[in-house]
């Protein structure tokens, strides 16, 4: 006992002197060094020989602590509001933000989207010859179209313009003036109808415009797109509306680069070019790239749709991906499906919102929101807004990393489709007022009159240095001075400095530190990010090795967290369900004597553990209609459990199930939860999510040839929802005639086979022997006057004995 006492002594003596060491560091040796280190703070009292030290334990500084707090002010604070003129959806709309290094900073944005938005649509439609029937069919449409939108927004502009390619071969055949019968001349944009209120000019106005025609199949619509974007006044776009512009084309599009082709080489500058509404420099300047289009639609808010035909989708699928807030819709090969096509990419840009914010080295940004159900704030920029007039509340947390190059910096949260935005001016608190100009006392006494007294301590002057900068670097008598104090081990300033003023100088002052500079800062341990000690607000190296901030267990590099939410399972309890450590967020089960290896997310199974399986199976045979459809009695104890049938197990088919029944009056009674000592509040428990269902257990049974799955899992009420898998597997019956008449048919195949070969051998051997006959008959000796085959009628014998005598 007494030893397990000072073990735990120890370990108490040892984490106590590791937070001091946190800020005692030699390298702190200024206010403005001291407060970018999270949770310390500078002592300016002259009498105290330790300047930086914990900001919780205030009693080692007698004197004036400066320990900087997070300061937030909001400069703009409209409320929100849905009246013509002064709309307002984004609420606040500026702030500032001063904080330190390591500090959090929680604040809530609010956003409502107007029910009557201003709209502004342009039309930006391909020319060529091939786009001829779409042009006829959306004139047709365009007052279908207008009343459509109108109906969305009753304040809404119409505009409409359209494109072919650069005048110059190989883009176009400057031979002939007239591409094709009926054809006007190329031209690369024109805008044919600025946005206006008056919607019945659209039709008009598009039927009017004349096809015309190219040689190459890429088309000049970057040209047109950008000058669509950035020509505020000729185009029409209001401060204040959703911007929108359908480009419609049925071929792929020239970047930049391809203008070298036709000698166009001079980049493009991204500045309107239009006169009479025509584009003027088609062939000064090259084809916008992807990146200055995406540059333009982010800047600009403006939500770009590419309506293209099915032969070119896969090519704007990808450019999608590429230009901000831009999506991608497929037209028939007349664009009669135009007019819903518009209102369902319209529908998706009002009912999504997505928040984007920046994304620094110096500054982290995380976004949480109940919009996705549910009482907890779950981690998400982006909500589906149910209808217009909704407030969505955004709970911002902003994160300081680390001092920037600029002390301020503007940062700006805005919805990705309008254009409304929050300001921030966030200032970084690396730097003491006592540091500033006008704050300190310059050639002070003190610091005999080579340095300014800044929060205490002396700032020498170039070539002095030293506590009160009594010493230079430069004069001769500091080099006669004994070097003892300098001494370690027999080596002075461990080779890596020279002593002065009997003190060491290091020659590398980043990189080696301490008494005797004996300290190599580069040997401490970079972290996954690409940072010594996984950087400035996880870990600082002193003298070879990483000293955790709190939050960071000492592991070499400062990589791990210490925090163990993760590793708790969404139903609560203990983390890693008491059968696992959290390392590093990530839960490492245990193998547990009689029970074996645990396993899964939260280490909730294991091979040997007891489940509900064989419990459940008769709940789910009462689902199922039996082979002479009678109903199975319902067994006892089923009651208890909730039974939900699907096409598929996985976890986000169960979660969108689930979260379909409890939004029913039903599943609302069952989510009524009554007060208890567990619930003392009562309330709805949060709707689940998929993550939340990853730990439930798959289970199987078979019954006459068929085998069915199913899940259960158990809800932070301790409910237990069964999901049964409607579709079985089953083993197909054996066609007996079948497998008869099947082998009498190989039979009889068999034997015809073998004799179609007996036929075919035989076959061949006759032709040999004929053949060979052939042969011999040709190569015999005889006469050929005389008929071998004839015999004479007459045969002579004689007989032996009658010839002796």
């Amino acid at each position: 006992m007494r030893l397990y006492i000072l073990i735990l002594i120890a370990i108490a003596s040892e984490t106590v002197q590791q937070s001091d060491d946190l800020c005692s560091h030699s390298s702190l040796n200024t206010c403005g060094k001291c407060i970018a280190t999270p949770g310390c703070a500078w002592c300016e009292s002259e009498g105290d020989t330790s300047r930086c030290g914990k900001a919780a334990a205030q009693q080692w500084c007698s004197g004036k602590l400066t320990n900087p707090q997070t300061v937030i002010r909001a400069l703009q604070d409209n409320p929100l509001s849905t009246t013509a003129g002064r709309i307002v959806q984004i609420k606040p709309q500026k702030m500032s933000i001063k904080a330190r290094p390591g500090q959090k900073v929680q604040f809530e944005l609010h956003y409502q989207q107007a029910k009557d938005y201003p709209l502004d649509l342009y039309y930006l439609m391909d020319m060529s010859n091939s786009m001829k029937d779409d042009k006829d069919k959306l004139s047709a449409l365009g007052s279908k179209l207008a009343s459509e939108m109108r109906r969305r927004s009753s304040n809404l502009r119409m505009g409409f313009g359209s494109f072919v390619d650069k005048v110059t071969m190989p883009f176009v055949n400057t031979l002939t003036e007239i591409p094709c019968p009926d054809c006007a001349r190329p031209y690369e944009f024109i805008n044919h109808l600025s946005l206006t209120d008056r919607t019945d000019n659209f039709a008009p106005a598009v039927h009017q415009t004349q096809i015309s025609g190219n040689v190459d199949t890429p088309e000049g619509g970057f040209d047109a797109l950008m000058q669509a974007m950035v020509c505020k006044n000729e185009i029409g776009w209001r401060n204040e509306s959703l911007r929108m512009i359908i480009f419609s084309t049925d071929a792929e599009s020239h970047y930049s680069g391809d203008g070298r082709l036709g000698g166009v080489v001079e980049p493009n500058d991204e500045l309107c070019h239009m006169q009479n509404n025509r584009y003027t420099h088609g062939l000064i300047q090259d084809y916008p790239s992807v990146a200055q289009i995406s540059n333009n639609a982010r800047k600009l808010k403006m939500n770009v749709i590419f309506a293209v035909t099915e032969n070119v989708k896969i090519t704007y699928e990808m450019l999608k991906e590429a230009i901000y807030n831009s999506q991608t819709a497929i037209l028939k090969g007349d664009s009669s499906n135009v007019v819903e096509l518009i209102k369902e990419q319209y529908d998706k840009l009002t009912q999504d919102v997505i928040m984007d914010y920046p994304k620094s080295d110096d500054f982290e940004i995380k976004m949480f929101s109940r919009c996705k159900g549910g009482n907890e704030l779950s981690e998400t920029n982006t909500c589906f807004v149910k209808k217009k007039g909704d407030t969505i509340t955004f709970n911002v947390q902003l994160e300081v990393k680390q001092c920037p190059a600029s002390k301020t910096q503007k940062i700006y949260i805005a919805p990705s489709s309008i254009n409304e935005r929050l300001e921030i001016d966030l200032e970084v608190d690396c730097e003491c007022d006592c540091e500033k100009m006008g704050n300190f006392l310059a050639s002070h006494e003190r610091c005999n009159r080579q340095g300014d007294l800044k929060c205490g301590v002396c700032s020498c002057h170039q070539n002095f240095w030293g506590p009160n900068c009594g010493c230079n670097t430069n004069s001769v008598s500091n080099k006669e001075e004994d070097n003892s104090a300098c001494e370690r081990n027999g080596e002075t300033c461990s080779h890596r400095g020279e002593c002065k003023c009997g003190a060491c100088l290091c020659y590398d002052p980043d990189r080696y530190s301490g008494q005797f500079c004996q300290c190599d800062n580069k040997k401490c341990a970079v972290g996954p990010n690409g940072k010594v000690c996984s950087g400035p607000t996880q870990g600082r190296c002193d003298c070879e090795g990483c000293v955790c901030f709190d939050g960071w267990k000492s592991k070499p590099d400062c990589s791990c967290s210490d925090n163990t939410s993760s590793c708790v399972p969404p139903t609560g309890g203990l983390a890693c369900s008491g059968h696992g450590e959290c390392v590093c967020g990530e839960c490492v089960c245990r193998i547990e004597q009689g029970k074996g290896k645990f396993f899964g997310k939260f280490c909730e199974d294991c091979s040997t553990c007891q489940d509900k399986c064989d419990d459940l199976k008769p709940c789910v045979q009462y689902q199922l209609p039996n082979e002479e459809g009678e109903q199975l009695g319902i067994p006892s104890g089923c009651e208890a459990y909730t039974m939900l049938k699907v096409e598929d197990l996985n976890d986000t088919t169960l979660a969108e199930k689930l979260q379909q029944h409890q939004k029913t009056e039903k599943g609302e009674r069952r989510l009524r939860r009554e007060t208890n000592d567990e619930n003392p509040l009562g309330g709805l428990e949060p709707l689940p999510e998929a993550e939340a269902l990853s730990n439930s257990r798959k289970c199987n049974y078979y019954v006459q040839g068929c085998t069915y799955y199913y899940k259960y899992w158990t809800g932070q009420d301790k409910s237990t929802y069964v999901f049964l898998d409607t579709n079985k597997e089953c083993v197909a019956p054996v066609d007996i005639w079948g497998v008869v008449f099947g082998l009498i048919g190989a039979i009889l195949l068999a034997g015809i086979v073998m004799l179609v070969i007996w036929k075919v051998a035989t076959t061949i051997h006759d032709r040999r022997e004929f053949a060979k006959f052939e042969k011999e008959r040709q190569a015999a000796m005889f006469d050929a006057g005389h008929n071998p085959l004839y015999k004479e009628p007459a045969s002579t014998f004689q007989n032996p004995t009658f010839s002796q005598k």
